[in-house]
């Protein structure tokens, strides 16, 4: 599988074909949302093999710019997201796909973030000149799993 070179703005934004835009890093951004909610669930890169990767299994795969490797959502959790649509932006430049989350059996709760929670944005951010000091308020009231028991053998994915 190859995506096609961009040739012009006519093709790129109007045509059929496949020819998304990696920066000068090698990286697209990538929204990942709930295929049934539409609730966003994470954010992400890939880079020209992760987005093959996702196309041609199924299964959402992203470039981790932290460990400089392509890893497979769920590959140590379980927590796999199983691709039903992936859309691209206009000028080809980012992402969404849809997903079901799928995996290990956590009492009927379904997870995507490594934190715990159902999605990676679990925070919302108190807006207005009034509230620039005020904490953030958690949108997600107790977490899906226990990420200390899924991730035991592997340290804090999470690097700050």
């Amino acid at each position: 599988m190859s995506f096609k070179k961009r040739i012009s703005i006519e093709q790129v934004e109007e045509g059929i074909d496949l020819a998304p835009k990696f920066d000068e890093k090698g990286v697209i951004p990538c929204i990942t949302i709930h295929a049934e909610t539409k609730e966003v669930l994470m954010f992400a890169y890939m880079n020209e093999e992760a987005m093959k990767l996702t196309i041609s299994s199924g299964y959402a795969h992203y470039w981790s710019r932290s460990r400089k490797s392509i890893w497979k959502k769920g590959e140590t959790s379980g927590m796999v997201q199983k691709l039903d649509r992936m859309l691209i932006d206009d000028d080809q430049d980012s992402l969404v796909i849809e997903v079901f989350l799928t995996g290990p059996d956590l009492g009927g709760n379904e997870a995507s973030c490594h934190v715990g929670y159902r999605s990676c944005f679990y925070r919302e951010v108190p807006i207005g000149a009034s509230n620039l000091d005020k904490p953030l308020k958690f949108i997600e009231s107790k977490k899906s799993f226990d990420p200390e028991k899924i991730y035991k053998d592997i340290p804090n994915p999470t690097k700050l």
